[in-house]
């Protein structure tokens, strides 16, 4: 009987995590692969997966890459929306977050789908706010995650439409 609470605790506490960003494997799996089909059929696809959840700033279809609209979080990762006069309450760790999504063609004709974070974070009272890379250790774990579940979202929808070849195999970083 103990085994069985343990098993549904941890299913009930794992169901969250997969729904965020998908396990650590479909991640791998969704960023290691190089998708079949043509440019515009991939940037068709990224960026109708990418309206379900965000709004769409620029796109530049010859250049197959678009970026979402800017949108604002607090540093624990909840929204913060625009008020009155479209004025956003902003304070120390606030986050502007952007998704940039490109389609870059590899050596074989196929192409890679990558996700980008661009991020900038408010910092005390300074009139300007500094910008984080994906690999500042500054990077709110929340950035990430948004970042590995659009990744997946774009790769599942790939993989529906027949545009994924047969599963890679994620490049480790174990010799």
């Amino acid at each position: 009987m103990k085994a069985l609470r343990a098993l549904a605790l941890l299913v009930a506490l794992s169901a969250p995590l997969a729904a965020c960003g998908g396990t650590d494997h479909q991640v791998a799996m969704a960023k290691a692969t190089e998708y079949n089909g043509a440019e515009t059929q991939l940037f068709d696809l990224a960026l109708q997966v990418t309206q379900q959840s965000y709004t769409i700033g620029e796109t530049d279809p010859p250049g197959r890459r678009f970026v979402t609209a800017v949108q604002f979080y607090n540093r624990d990762g909840g929204r913060q929306s625009v008020g009155a006069g479209d004025f956003i309450n902003m304070s120390d760790g606030s986050i502007s977050l952007q998704m940039l999504v490109e389609i870059v063609p590899t050596e074989g004709g196929k192409h890679l789908i990558v996700v980008t974070p661009v991020v900038t974070q408010v910092v005390g009272d300074s009139p300007k706010p500094r910008e984080l890379k994906p690999d500042d250790p500054y990077m709110p774990g929340f950035v990430l995650g948004r970042v590995d579940t659009l990744t997946v979202e774009i790769y599942e929808a790939a993989k529906a439409n027949k545009l994924v070849p047969d599963a890679p195999q994620p490049v480790s970083g174990k010799a």
